[in-house]
């Protein structure tokens, strides 16, 4: 029997739920669930290559409570490539416009990756809006001093760095429709594709991960590896005050222990909690104990 999760997201008018918000000129896309139904705000942030449709379970589920948002970010999934948008520090700040342009004054901001880095970057720069912070499949340090100090970083990350190279691979250009279609319903090319990813890729969802999928790979992605020459999108962490808690999978390749422990020796506010059994996707590989973690998390006001 499907998980009700499993079941409700397919129940959403996504098309009805979907809008643009135009940021100079350029669109960018979202999903906006209970818009008006309550002052509790959480924002959703995707990863590298991905868009808002990697929290298509977690998204209905979060909405009995909470007003829930996920966009793309610039250059990501159906929004618009920009310029200004294309370092961390400027998805962060066309996060904190969209905000604006939807009324919201203060959120709860969940991350995950790619998307866990703006994330830190938006709580460092505009604690005014960032509640409470969210990181999963994170936090991403050691390879963001991959473009200024690659053999250093390969030296202390191998294995990191070699996922991330795997990653490289399909980041670049979106995945043809029917080819991920195939893909998402083959136990075999999910193993194939996802294995260095996750702990249990024949376990995934066929039709979450189809949604997933569908907008796999963006023009956006090299550009905001490249924009790491300039910055380190990992500096300043002693600034970010609210209370934020790592999400996290045991196996997850992307993000050593060593970053954990950098982050939370750094960040006074945070604390961690692995979900055994997870890699680099714990709200796909695991839904349920992610939407468990999160809630406990959001209701937790000590």
């Amino acid at each position: 029997m499907p998980h009700p999760h499993r079941v409700r997201w397919q129940s959403i008018d996504w098309q009805s739920a979907t809008r643009d918000v135009l940021l100079e000129g350029k669109r960018i896309r979202l999903v906006d669930l209970n818009p008006s139904g309550t002052d509790e705000v959480v924002i959703f942030l995707h990863g590298i290559a991905a868009s808002w449709r990697w929290f298509v379970e977690i998204l209905p589920e979060v909405a009995r409570t909470h007003r829930a948002i996920a966009l793309d970010l610039p250059g990501f999934g159906d929004s618009q490539f920009s310029r200004a948008g294309v370092s961390f520090e400027g998805m962060a700040r066309a996060v904190a416009a969209v905000c604006d342009a939807l009324e919201v004054p203060r959120a709860t901001v969940v991350g995950h990756s790619m998307g866990s880095i703006v994330a830190t970057r938006l709580a460092i720069e505009r604690p005014d809006l960032v509640e409470r912070l969210v990181i999963t499949g994170g936090p991403i340090l050691s390879l963001t001093g991959l473009a200024r100090s690659p053999v250093k970083t390969f030296r202390d990350q191998p294995r990191s760095v070699a996922t991330l190279l795997m990653e490289l691979a399909t980041i670049g250009m979106p995945l043809p429709a029917r080819l991920a279609r195939r893909v998402a319903h083959s136990p075999t090319a999910l193993s194939l594709v996802l294995g260095p990813f996750v702990e249990a890729p024949r376990q995934l969802d066929p039709q979450v991960m189809e949604q997933v999928m569908a907008k796999l790979g963006a023009t956006g992605s090299f550009p905001a590896l490249l924009s790491t020459f300039a910055s380190d999108p990992s500096a300043d962490l002693h600034r970010i005050t609210c209370p934020t808690r790592i999400i996290r999978g045991p196996g997850d390749p992307l993000s050593p222990p060593s970053d954990v422990e950098r982050f939370l020796k750094a960040v006074p506010s945070a604390s961690s909690v692995d979900i055994e059994g997870t890699g680099h996707w714990p709200h796909l590989e695991m839904p349920e104990r992610f939407l468990a973690e999160l809630e406990a998390f959001l209701n937790d006001r000590t």
